[in-house]
């Protein structure tokens, strides 16, 4: 998973409001950040996708222990997802 699926996914899922918000409350970005990427039309850098993925690793252990298992598990499969994608980028696929 790249980094604009992710943010359609949070999106769709109500979990980041706009692109400004995905890159402060996910990528720990300034909050122009998607959007350049998308103006450039360039992926995102490893690093970034790391802070992604454990951002989403651990807004969905949070989830878990408020007991918010819809959640948890949206983010979960989120987080697989983007998790793979980093495995799959290192390993050339």
């Amino acid at each position: 998973m790249d980094i604009y699926q992710a943010y359609g996914e949070l999106k769709a899922q109500g979990l980041t409001r706009d692109q400004y918000d995905f890159s402060r409350k996910w990528l720990g970005r300034d909050r122009s950040y998607l959007s350049s990427l998308k103006a450039r039309k360039r992926p995102a850098s490893p690093e970034t996708m790391i802070h992604l993925a454990t951002a989403l690793t651990r807004a969905m252990v949070a989830a878990l222990a408020e007991r918010q298992m819809a959640q948890a598990e949206v983010l979960d499969r989120i987080s697989g997802r983007v998790w793979a994608g980093i495995f799959m980028a290192g390993a050339g696929v």
